[in-house]
């Protein structure tokens, strides 16, 4: 388990801040949380015959993500801060591929509001998250700040097929009938900065780069 982004623990008061602290037109950063949890169990892939097509997973089976941070995936309705959060992770697919599920490390927060949130795969529009090429409502059973590795799975009801050197994106978001759920959606294993997007309450998505020093969340795509 990687020590955490913020310190070893982060009171309320400042939880709040780091999510109401963002109120300028463009906020530099997505809301998150982040505890001390303590080290799980190594996790055992019930998929492991079927083909990864992308992972940002660490190779240790006991710390494929950083369980004690993750950004909010969020309803407008959500009874702790009121603001909807989407992120959105992207990669470029390796092959040609008929993507069939995705796997978030993503957490229920404090068992506030509905239990589940909205997955989706989307295509790319000018280095921002573009159209969805499926999505679902996805039931989610881990609760935040426990061990490292439990993952909540979608498996795609129909099936994507993607192209090989193309950019799609992995989303986190909710919709009307979830609007009071938050959750966390863990960051990758070693904390390391990467590429992703964020939007807050229907704003428009803003890209980070490593350069902006945040580390994106964990998933793995799956495919035939």
């Amino acid at each position: 388990m990687k020590k955490t982004l913020l310190g070893s623990l982060l009171c309320l008061t400042l939880l709040a801040l780091c999510t109401f602290g963002v109120a300028a037109d463009k906020p530099s950063h997505p809301g998150y949380a982040a505890g001390v949890v303590q080290k799980g169990h190594p996790y055992v892939d019930p998929d492991a015959g079927i083909r990864k097509l992308f992972s940002n997973f660490g190779p240790d089976p006991a710390d494929l993500y950083d369980a004690s941070n993750g950004y909010f995936v969020s309803g407008s309705s959500n009874s702790f801060n009121g603001q909807m959060q989407d992120i959105a992770i992207p990669f470029v697919s390796p092959a040609d591929a008929t993507v069939v599920g995705v796997k978030y490390a993503i957490q229920e927060y404090m068992e506030l509001g509905h239990p589940g949130f909205k997955a989706s795969f989307n295509a790319d529009a000018g280095g921002l998250p573009g159209a969805s090429l499926a999505s679902a409502r996805v039931k989610i059973t881990a609760a935040f700040g426990d061990p490292c590795c439990a993952l909540t799975s979608w498996k795609l009801q129909t099936p994507v097929k993607v192209t090989k050197g193309t950019t799609y994106w992995v989303v986190g978001t909710t919709d009307s009938k979830i609007a009071t759920a938050i959750n966390t959606w863990s960051f990758v294993y070693n904390d390391a900065p990467g590429t992703f997007a964020f939007q807050q309450d229907g704003g428009g998505w803003i890209l980070l780069t490593a350069a902006n020093g945040y580390p994106p969340s964990a998933v793995a795509v799956y495919a035939q």
